[in-house]
């Protein structure tokens, strides 16, 4: 998938989680009106998160310096781009940070605290999003409109933070499956990598599923940036529109088809 996909599939993904309305699950606990709003900041970032592996993506682009030093890192040690962070331990790793980085917090008196980690997570996470969708221009507006929406997150995301590793999950598995479904697939098992026998890669229905560099893919959406991607992005974000403005303020766009549908 292209980058905005990523985003736009990240934001849909937690909608779906932790929205209460109609077509959504409302799984997760201590998610408010504004818990959601700016867990969708964090799941659409963290749905770019996976393709941190590439120093010359542009994630790593998003942040400078700090995303081209994460990005050098976390490529050497994933082994490159789209191994190790494109896999379940990958996911793995990248919830439990998220965990350690909900609790990190300083006293600022009065009983209040300042969530650094969940802050400067959020910063990274939101540059991200921001950088994929193409929303400003210019590293200094990059960097204030990343620590303005960081801001949000730490100030409106809600006494529990249990949202925020669970924003951050929901985002990088968005990821995941967005890649298994296209062409390129996802070494989901990383570091066991099992390659595909040679009579399997002659198979041409089997060769595209079980790839000779051991990933693993379902193409349904072809390519990167293909029709087919396009048109589910589509549906998402109107989808989202809907979610949105009958969550915030009760108003169901859609309840003109109820007495349609029982005529």
């Amino acid at each position: 998938m292209m980058g905005p996909s990523h985003a736009v599939t990240g934001a849909a993904a937690w909608l779906f989680i932790a929205a209460s309305v109609p077509t959504t699950l409302g799984v997760v606990d201590g998610v408010d009106g504004p818990a959601l709003g700016v867990g969708m900041l964090v799941a659409a970032g963290a749905a770019l998160l996976p393709d941190i592996d590439h120093r010359n993506g542009t994630i790593a682009h998003s942040l400078p310096p700090i995303s081209g030093w994460a990005a050098r890192v976390t490529e050497r040690l994933s082994g490159g781009h789209r191994k190790g962070t494109h896999s379940l331990l990958g996911l793995v790793i990248a919830v439990a940070w998220a965990y350690l980085a909900a609790v990190i917090a300083i006293p600022v008196g009065q009983g209040n605290s300042f969530y650094l980690g969940a802050g400067i997570a959020s910063v990274l996470l939101c540059s991200f999003a921001i950088r994929a969708l193409e929303l400003v221009e210019g590293r200094l507006m990059l960097w204030i409109v990343s620590i303005a929406l960081a801001l949000t997150v730490v100030l409106y995301g809600a006494d529990n933070w249990a949202w925020f590793p669970a924003a951050l999950a929901v985002g990088y598995a968005a990821h995941l499956v967005g890649d298994f479904l296209t062409v390129g697939g996802i070494p989901i098992f990383w570091p066991l990598v099992l390659k595909s026998p040679k009579w399997w890669r002659k198979v041409p229905i089997l060769a595209d599923v079980w790839k000779a560099n051991g990933a693993i893919s379902a193409p349904v959406l072809g390519k990167s940036g293909s029709t087919r991607e396009k048109v589910l992005i589509a549906i998402l974000t109107t989808w989202m529109v809907w979610v949105c403005i009958f969550e915030w303020t009760g108003f169901n766009a859609l309840a003109w088809i109820a007495p349609l549908a029982t005529a």
